[in-house]
């Protein structure tokens, strides 16, 4: 059985390899699907990929100043985690790299009130965020601090590398603005006086909401302190305001940013934040603050020491960061080199639409030496019990504490997230919701499992075993309708798990052999993306080794390797959830 392309303007020839989005795009995105960069290529199920890809994806890092909860999980985390899944069970070589952010502002604060060493304290947060993500099954093939140790030396020389190629660009400008300064920064230096990032609060310029720093995370705009209105210091009062040189970032070429933006296949939602800020302010954006914990740049133009900015410079150094990791030791070249092939995929929340569309895409437009990012997926914040999460308040999940529940099934858990993921609009995680979806889900799939492995069981050997014709014609339709759904330009991981559940409640009764293998190998190969660990137990159970492979979806193997798996988890109660709640954890 094989997927068959369905006729449109941008088809290819039906024995050619199909392009992902030319096959699985929808109509509305037609109009400009020609122009857009290409994505990795999809084999017809039970067909090798013949054209494997090199992708790299590389996350927004997260702020070091706490843990990672359940809505950075469920959002741009699981959803990378997803997508890396899902193109290598297509065949493609795929790696994935992410950091955290020890020099963002609000490390200081923290670092401030609870009066210890800002490295020490961001350092401690990174080993906590990756045991987080890693307990809900988020994991890269590397996640460094770049901020700690060793590392520095490699970050810093990244960031002069992409501050010089862009001062060669003639990318750079040297401006004057007024930032304020309050009556509790320090003396010593002149760059602590200053009231900024976390410290700052205002309203903001745009949609009128409380924001602070420089962004506001109600309607996505990054603005300077000078413009923003009712400015305040959330550590003391403001006194003055000081003209203080930074560097900006200013990208010359009329609608050079929307244009990448176009070719980078940005959903309108998040295309019209970009669009607004463009044209308030130009294609241009700060790329350095004053300031003394960070990775300084110097200038004879500035009048203060200055470091590079989180959600510019310093964001897309980063991701450079994360590149030399990926090839270090290697001949390749930096994934996000100009001369690399890669594919690159990045991900965040709709809070840093600017500091990536703008000020990521502006960094790797203005020089020669890097190159931008392939796709940038967004997505909207999850709420719990419907209000945000908020460390402060105590109104938050952390990831490695819902993991801890005991006999959770953190693959059920998975389907769930995916399900709630913020694509199309902000989301509420409930937990009477979550555990009754927790529970049909986990029951339905785990009589599934145990009715397909006993039918096998019975048998002494799978020699000679062929797969259920019928069955594999329903697989060839649901990973269809999966690989749309995970379509590299309109990503919707919310509705991933639909063909996973109707591949469940497609197997009626008591199977025999024959349709007991091909379900099992069906569902190796539509939930390992979301459901990683019993997916990979039941591959090696049926006899295959690695990971569940779309081109080997009806490769019978005559071996059964031990006793047979189960989801490991149990049904859970809705105080089990709530017990997650911070009040509730024991010291």
């Amino acid at each position: 059985a094989s997927i068959t392309p369905k006729p449109h303007a941008f088809s290819r020839p039906s024995g050619d390899v199909w392009h992902l989005f030319g096959c699985f795009q929808k109509c509305v995105h037609r109009s400009h699907c020609a122009a857009m960069k290409k994505s990795p290529t999809i084999s017809r199920i039970n067909v090798a990929n013949t054209h494997p890809v090199d992708v790299y994806i590389s996350p927004v890092n997260l702020t070091a100043n706490g843990r990672a909860h359940l809505g950075h999980a469920a959002g741009p985390y699981l959803r990378m985690d997803v997508v890396q899944k899902h193109l290598k069970r297509a065949g493609h070589h795929v790696r994935s790299g992410l950091t955290t952010d020890g020099f963002e502002n609000h490390v200081l604060v923290r670092a401030a009130l609870e009066n210890i060493d800002p490295s020490a304290l961001a350092h401690g947060f990174h080993i906590r965020i990756v045991e987080d993500l890693a307990s809900v099954g988020v994991v890269f093939d590397h996640f460094d601090d770049p901020a700690y140790g060793r590392n520095l030396q490699r970050f810093s020389k990244v960031g002069n590398a992409l501050m010089g190629a862009l001062s060669a660009a003639g990318s750079l400008r040297f401006l004057a603005g007024r930032l304020p300064v309050d009556d509790a920064g320090s003396t010593a230096t002149p760059e602590e006086r200053f009231c900024i990032g976390g410290w700052f609060g205002a309203t903001c310029p745009v949609c009128l909401a409380s924001a602070g720093s420089f962004f506001c995370e109600q309607c996505g705009h990054h603005f300077e302190p000078e413009e923003a209105l009712n400015p305040v210091s959330r550590r003391g009062r403001i006194v003055e305001w000081l003209e203080n040189v930074s560097a900006f970032l200013s990208i010359s070429g009329k609608d050079r940013l929307l244009r990448e933006w176009d070719d980078t296949a940005i959903e309108s939602s998040f295309l019209e934040i970009g669009k607004r800020y463009v044209a308030r302010k130009g294609q241009q954006m700060r790329l350095t603050v004053p300031g003394l914990h960070g990775l300084a740049w110097n200038s004879r133009h500035f009048n203060s020491q200055q470091i590079l900015f989180s959600y510019s410079s310093l964001l897309y150094a980063h991701s450079l960061y994360c590149g030399y990791k990926d090839t270090e030791g290697t001949h390749k070249p930096n994934p996000f080199a100009r001369e690399s092939n890669a594919f690159l995929i990045g991900g965040t929340g709709i809070d840093n639409t600017i500091p990536m569309l703008v000020g990521v895409t502006g960094c790797a437009l203005g020089q020669n030496s890097f190159r931008p990012f392939d796709r940038i997926f967004f997505n909207h914040f999850i709420r719990l019990s419907g209000s945000k999460f908020s460390t402060s308040r105590g109104h938050v999940i952390w990831a490695g504490e819902i993991a801890r529940i005991p006999n959770i099934s953190v693959d059920v858990l998975r389907v769930y997230l995916s399900e709630i993921c913020p694509e199309e609009t902000e989301t509420d995680l409930v937990p009477e919701r979550l555990v009754d979806r927790y529970n049909a889900v986990l029951d339905k799939i785990s009589a599934a499992i145990d009715r397909c492995t006993e039918s096998l069981n019975s048998m002494p050997s799978l020699a000679g075993c062929h797969v259920d014709g019928a069955m594999m014609v329903t697989l060839d339709r649901l990973y269809e309708k999966q690989c749309a759904a995970l379509s590299l330009d309109r990503l919707r991981v919310s509705q991933s798990s639909r063909p996973l559940i109707e591949w469940v409640d497609h197997l009626d009764g008591s199977p025999n052999h024959k349709t007991a293998y091909a379900w099992l190998m069906g569902l190796c190969i539509l939930a390992w993306p979301l459901m990683p660990k019993i997916t990979e137990a039941l591959w090696r159970w049926l006899g295959h080794s690695g990971h569940p492979v779309a081109a080997r979806a009806s490769t019978p193997s005559p071996h059964r390797n031990g006793a047979a798996p189960k989801i490991d988890g149990r049904r859970l109660a809705v105080s089990d959830i709530e017990r997650c709640l911070p009040g509730r954890i024991a010291a």
